[in-house]
Parts: structure tokens; sequence; C-alpha cells
């Protein structure tokens, strides 16, 4: 098991800050919830069969300006997701998975499998890709068995034709009660205020206990811990009069630090709303916000030490994460699945529109004997 000090602070601090940084781009209009985690550990796998600027932009994206080797980039990414799973323990159920689900027309190039394996546990499956009803049933049953049914249809059968190469995919589960667990008897239809002077009646669950609460200038913050100790729920509440938008690009690893190095037990009259959120994103929309452009681009990705095929123009056809989260009065549940989908430009770069008048034949294709011939001309009705 991996110890927290073999992990640099630094390769710490990146994470969370590709974290902060995801987030702060969101449109954020309404309820939401994402799990970076689950987009890192994809958006990492993706790196490993990614080349030249394509895999420098996912790389200052998810580590900014620091000096790590891909080799020290991925043992720290395996090391510090055997700490977190070992965390778990046995009182939160939490698991984090990956697969490649490659075109069988396709073959992973050994040094992409070698990684996938030792650095991701991935393994790689081969499907047929021209019976999409049937590999979008495939992948879909596996991301929601990783996900105990939370995650379901993340796969789309449109997505998938000859032309898609892989789905590189993670999937997240998370399981936890709270150590002290609300009193459903306590549990009461509660006024929620909104921006505008608008209320909306929520159900306000209610405990009164001692739990780590912050201060800051203008927002309170309290902890609410899991059992086991090990993990823990942060709330950041502003101050009336305060829009939570002006607490929210205060978001960085130095505000998060502050907060959590300011905790101090106090006993609380704890009021909060129970919940179950969903959200989904379009990663082709939120990662080019962070500099990552060129993945996306048919002409101007480059996956070149991916596949063993000398295909040229490979690129992110498809980036999207599901997540889902809930919270009640015994804890919180929460999943998510990202899906990153590699293909070729569809049509092989090449366009026939025949939209002016044109000749045609019918011909037998070895001997060239004409069955029919003709000209498709039509003329503008007069009048």
């Amino acid at each position: 098991m991996a110890s927290l000090v073999d992990i640099p602070i630094d390769y710490q601090q990146s994470v969370i800050e590709f974290s902060t940084s995801l987030y702060q781009g969101l449109n954020k209009q309404e309820s939401l919830c994402m799990s970076p985690y689950s987009i890192t550990a994809a958006f990492l796998l993706l790196m490993v069969g990614a080349s030249g600027r394509s895999k420098q932009q996912i790389s200052s994206a998810l580590f900014q300006n620091s000096i790590f080797s891909e080799e020290e980039k991925l043992r720290y990414h395996k090391s510090l997701n055997s700490y977190i799973i070992h965390q778990a323990g046995v009182n939160v159920s939490l698991a984090s998975a990956n697969r490649l689900f490659v075109n069988n027309q396709f073959t992973v190039l050994q040094n992409v499998r070698e990684k996938a394996k030792q650095y991701f546990g991935t393994d790689i499956s081969l499907k047929d890709f021209t019976t999409p009803k049937a590999s979008a049933l495939i992948m879909n049953r596996w991301v929601s068995k990783q996900t105990n049914g939370k995650i379901k249809d993340l796969i789309k059968e449109k997505w998938i034709d000859s032309n898609m190469v892989m789905f590189i995919i993670n999937a997240i589960y998370f399981k936890a009660t709270w150590e002290k667990q609300f009193s459903p008897k306590k549990t009461r239809k509660g006024k929620f205020y909104l921006p505008f002077k608008k209320t909306i009646e929520v159900d306000m669950m209610n405990i009164r206990t001692a739990v780590p609460y912050f201060k800051g200038r203008d927002f309170s913050a309290i902890a609410l811990p899991f059992r086991g100790g090990n993990f823990d729920m942060v709330f950041i509440l502003p101050d009336e009069k305060v829009g939570l938008q002006n607490i929210e690009n205060k978001i960085t690893p130095k505000f998060l630090k502050t907060i959590s190095s300011g905790f101090k037990n106090r006993l609380n009259s704890i009021t909060i709303p129970k919940f179950k959120l969903q959200s989904e994103f379009d990663l082709k929309v939120e990662l080019p916000k962070l500099g990552v452009t060129e993945i996306f681009d048919d002409v101007k990705a480059n996956f070149t030490n991916l596949i063993v095929e000398r295909t040229p123009n490979l690129f992110v056809k498809v980036a999207v994460h599901k997540a889902v989260f809930n919270l009640n009065e015994a804890g919180v549940e929460g999943a998510a699945g990202t899906v990153f989908g590699i293909g070729l430009k569809s049509g092989g770069g090449l366009e026939f529109t025949a939209n002016r008048p044109f000749l045609f034949y019918v011909r037998d294709v070895k001997s060239g004997l004409i069955l029919f011939i003709g000209r498709f001309h039509p003329q503008v009705n007069a009048g």
C-alpha cells in the first residue's frame, strides 16, 4: 500500500488544482455534481496514447508546469489511487476502474497496453463496432456494474461505427455513512432561499453535534465526517447577501487549504438539505478552457503512438462525463463515468456532393460493360 509521504506534495497539489480549475470553468447556473478524480484517471490514460503537442496540452492541463516525467506522473497516479482505495477500508465503499474497449479491426501498441495494465489496472476488450447497439450495451453494462447501477447509458449507440477506434472509460463509485447519522424523524420541510428573494421548500435534516468549523471573512464552513474518519464532506456557506459565485471564484487549492487548516471543533446545530443530483458534461466544451484543444482537431491531433495501424487523423470524437450524487440522513452515495472516444475522420477527409448536373452509368466492374448510362440535369419549370 502506498503512503501519502511517497507522493510529492507538488503532484498532489497539481491534481487538486486541475479539479478546482475544471470546476471554475463550468457554466454554474444550477445544481451540479462531477468527479474530477474520474476525469483525471481517464485523461491520464488518454495521455499515454498521445504524442507531440496533444500530449503536452494534456500534461499542462493536469500538471501545470511541473517537472515530473511521464513515468513519474503515471507512477504517482497509481500510488495515489492505491492510497485512496486503502483509506476507504471497511467503512467506505470506494472503487475506481478503467477499461479500453477497442474496435477489433485495430491493434493497440504494446507500449500502451503495458502502461495501461501497469499503472491503471486496465484490461482491453475487443469489440465489433459494426454492431453499435450490441457494443453500446456491453460497455454500458460494464459502467453500470462498476457504479453499482448508478451510471446508466453513458455510451450512446450513435457514437459507434467502423470509424471509431476505441473508448477509454473510467468509472468510480463512492458510498459512506455519516459518523453521526441524522434522524429521519427530525427531517422537516424548510425554506431554501434563492437569489432575487425567491424561496422553495426542501427536506431539511437537522442534528446537533461537534464538527470542524471555520469562519471566513464572508462565509462559514463545516466538515461532516464519515464513519472511519478518513473521509468527510465539506460545506461552504456564503454569508447572507453574499452570492455563491463570489465564493466559487475563490476556489483554489490555497483557499481550500486555508479552510482545512483553520477548522476547529465546535458544537453546532447543523441543518442541511437532502438532495439528489445528476449532471452530464461535454468535455469537448470544458477541456479547451484549460488549453486542451488539439486532441479534438481531426487535423492537429496526434495519436500516432496509440495503435499499430499507421492511420492518420485519429482524434477525440467523444468526451463525456456523467455523475450522480445523493445525500440523505444516512450518508452519501456518488458515482461517475468518464469516456473518451477516439476515432477516424468520417469519409477519410474526402467529400463528394452531387449538387450540380452529373453523368452516371451502371457497369460490370471486371469487363467494363455498360448496362445503363445517363445524365442528371433537371430543368427549372417555366412560369
